[in-house]
């Protein structure tokens, strides 16, 4: 007995030192001291910055997730492995804590980088030579039986399994508040020309307040030189500024790409700049829809040097594929958009390039120099699944060869589902405006097929179903439930179920 309450009591002991070591990190300004995200292509500054969009914190200063890891929303994972977790130093999970780890970052992960935004990814998919492009992780301890609540956050830089625990660290609920408090505008000019402007130590949790006038006209002025042409977002650019991110460094990176002079760039009109760097607004390429299901290839801020040498967005199957789809000459547009007859699928690439008639090698032929990669398609428009009010199950609405299809989540504890569902099914409607019994495309959910899957530890059971219904702009699923028995389409028709979800019309978010 006196044996196994020492060994409980060294175990404890480990468990706390073990965490003692991390450090936990309660202001932006703490963060100018790590490496984390901090130069080019790293990404977790920029992570940190879109997990901060997508909590809320409580009076209890715990983590309310708009999102459900178990779920794997966004690419979250769950993690598992031991060995890896001693590594990073994060306390050991025994079976009577009710917590579990998830983590988000590895954008060497389809699932991952698809479903984060592009200001996330863009860095990962210009960068494919450095080795730096790939190193940060958010790490996530949440509730096991509401894992939608987490108590810690923290972040490290990982390579395979070698973490550093000296690059871990946790993050305050007060550093995160202050990340979302960059969102809010402030009144700059009435800041500028107030003779009286002191920095503001009270309650509030902007950081900016608490800057001298010359201190934030310097991060201004830094902010408008080196990130206004790449980051489109005003408080992706605060949080870098503060962070002590490596502004001039990425400048340099963002005028090699685009061919700038390395003289100070001069200031043009918005909407005729010479280069990338004289602009204001970033270079943007993308995959969208068109109403029949189809890939609309979109572009803007194209600078007129490289407008000059006739550029050409073409579309890849995958990032990783040289098996082209298509391609659309700019024709001389800085912005624009081109329909293709490519049926939209997960994972199509874009790829702004040139071409020139040259030698390598001995061979002369046809060259091409790529640009710009933009993001690839998401085939769920980085939508995750909508909730089924009044039940553990939610609906997604998603595309795969240009048509509308549906996925339920079902959770594992929800055993009697395909009862509660028997009459249930559900609709595809070309708007949100249509009325429920106005649906184009129907299915029973019990004749949604089911997806195997190798991994048995998923809390989810998934199953699909694909329309003969093209995926537009506009386009909704709803799950409409019925404990009634009307299976027949004039039933169908003339009944009024109840709608327990409705999914976000397809691309009515911007993503």
């Amino acid at each position: 007995m006196e044996l196994g309450t020492l060994l409980c009591c060294f175990a404890l002991l480990f468990i706390g030192a073990s965490v003692a070591d991390i450090e936990t990190l309660h202001d932006i300004k703490d963060l100018k001291g790590i490496e984390f995200g901090h130069e080019y292509p790293r990404h977790g500054l920029l992570l940190l910055h879109w997990l901060a969009s997508h909590v809320t914190i409580d009076q209890a200063e715990a983590f309310l997730l708009h999102f459900d890891p178990l779920r794997q929303d966004y690419g979250f994972q769950h993690y598992e492995n031991p060995q890896c977790t001693e590594e990073f130093g994060l306390p050991h999970l025994n079976d009577t804590l009710d917590r579990e780890y998830y983590s988000l970052g590895s954008l060497s992960s389809e699932a991952v980088r698809t479903q984060l935004p592009p200001y996330v990814t863009q860095d990962y998919y210009n960068s494919l030579d450095n080795p730096n492009r790939d190193l940060d992780l958010i790490i996530l301890r949440v509730q096991k039986i509401r894992p939608t609540i987490a108590d810690k956050v923290y972040i490290t830089s990982v390579q395979g399994c070698d973490y550093n625990q000296n690059k871990t660290h946790e993050i305050s609920s007060k550093l995160l508040r202050q990340v979302q408090a960059l969102k809010k505008p402030v009144n700059i000019l009435l800041t500028l020309l107030s003779d009286s402007w002191v920095p503001s130590i009270t309650q509030s949790d902007d950081p900016r307040l608490a800057l001298t006038k010359g201190e934030i006209v310097t991060h201004l002025q830094n902010m408008e030189k080196h990130l206004k042409s790449i980051f489109e977002q005003q408080d992706v650019r605060w949080l870098l500024s503060l962070a002590g991110y490596d502004l001039e460094a990425r400048f340099d990176i963002h005028k090699q790409t685009w061919l700038c002079s390395t003289d100070e760039p001069a200031q043009h009109e918005e909407s005729n700049p010479k280069t990338a760097c004289e602009s204001h607004i970033p270079v943007k390429i993308g995959v969208k829809s068109t109403p029949d299901g189809y890939a609309r290839l979109m572009w803007s801020g194209i600078p007129n040097n490289i407008i000059e040498q006739g550029p050409t967005i073409v579309l890849f199957s995958s990032d990783t594929s040289s098996t082209l789809e298509t391609f659309e000459s700019l024709k001389g547009q800085t912005s624009g958009s081109a329909d293709t007859f490519v049926a939209l699928k997960h994972g199509l690439h874009p790829r702004l390039v040139t071409y020139k008639f040259g030698s390598e090698h001995g061979f002369f032929g046809l060259r091409y120099t790529v640009y710009w990669r933009g993001p690839q398609f998401d085939a769920t428009n980085r939508v995750i699944p909508t909730e089924i009010s009044g039940y553990n199950a939610s609906l997604q609405l998603y595309t795969k060869d240009g048509y509308a299809c549906a996925r339920l989540y079902i959770k594992n504890s929800f055993t009697d589902w395909k009862q509660e569902f028997y009459n249930s099914w559900v609709g595809f409607y070309a708007s949100e405006r249509n009325l429920d019994h106005n649906y184009q495309h129907y299915q029973w959910v019990s004749n949604f097929e089911k997806v195997e899957d190798d991994d048995d530890t998923k809390e989810y059971l998934i199953y699909q179903y694909q329309s003969n219904m093209s995926i537009g702009p506009g386009v909704q699923a709803r799950f409409l439930f019925s404990k009634e028995a009307v299976r027949t389409f004039v039933l169908l028709r003339w009944y009024t179920p109840t709608v327990k979800a409705r999914t976000v019309p397809w691309e009515k978010v911007k993503t």
